[in-house]
C-alpha cells in the first residue's frame, strides 16, 4: 500500500474546488473508481486519508442520497453524504460511518451581527440558513446511519489538519 503523509497536503484557500480523486489503493474503494469526486480541498484531503490509512478498510464518496425535509421551504430534498467508510479500530472492532466534511463554524449557530448593516445582516442570514439546513441534513443522516447499523460523523478541520 502506498503511503501518503496527510500532513503534507496543503489545503487550498479556495475550499470550493472540485475534482476527481485518483486512488492509489483502488481495492479499498467501493464503486466506480473513475468517479471518486471531491467538492473541496478538505474533501480531497479526506480522500487521501481514506485511501492511505491502514485503518480504513473500505470507503466511497457520495455513496447515496438521503432524503430530508428542509425547514426553510418545507419540501423534501436529497442530500448526498460526503463519504462512507469502514474502519478497523485499534482494538480490532470494525465500525462503519457515514461522514460529512464541514468547517466547524457551520456546526455552530451563528451569532447575530454586532452592527445591523445590510451586508452584515445578509451574511448572518446566509450563515443561519446554512446552519438550519445542515441541522436537518445531519438529523436525516443520523437516522439513515442508524437504520444501516452504522454511525454518522462530521469531520472538521480539527481532524483534517491535526493528523
Amino acid at each position: 500500500m502506498a503511503k501518503t503523509d496527510i500532513k503534507s497536503i496543503v489545503p487550498s484557500r479556495n475550499v470550493n474546488i472540485t475534482g476527481k480523486y485518483v486512488a492509489r489503493n483502488p481495492v479499498k474503494y467501493i464503486g466506480d473508481i473513475t468517479k471518486i469526486i471531491y467538492r473541496s480541498s478538505w474533501e480531497r484531503k479526506f480522500c487521501v486519508f481514506c485511501d492511505s490509512s491502514q485503518k480504513v478498510l473500505k470507503w466511497s464518496s457520495e455513496p447515496f442520497a438521503i432524503q430530508y425535509i428542509s425547514p426553510i421551504d418545507k419540501r423534501v430534498h436529497e442530500y448526498f453524504v460526503d463519504f462512507y467508510i469502514k474502519i478497523e479500530q485499534s482494538n480490532g472492532v470494525v465500525e462503519e460511518y457515514l461522514v460529512e466534511v464541514k468547517p466547524k463554524a457551520q456546526l455552530l449557530k451563528p451569532l447575530p451581527p454586532k452592527k445591523n448593516t445590510h451586508k452584515m445582516l445578509m451574511v448572518y442570514n446566509e450563515q443561519l440558513k446554512t446552519f438550519i439546513i445542515n441541522t436537518a441534513k445531519f438529523a436525516a443522516a443520523k437516522m439513515h446511519a442508524a437504520k444501516r447499523g452504522c454511525k454518522f460523523l462530521v469531520v472538521t478541520e480539527d481532524f483534517l489538519f491535526n493528523q
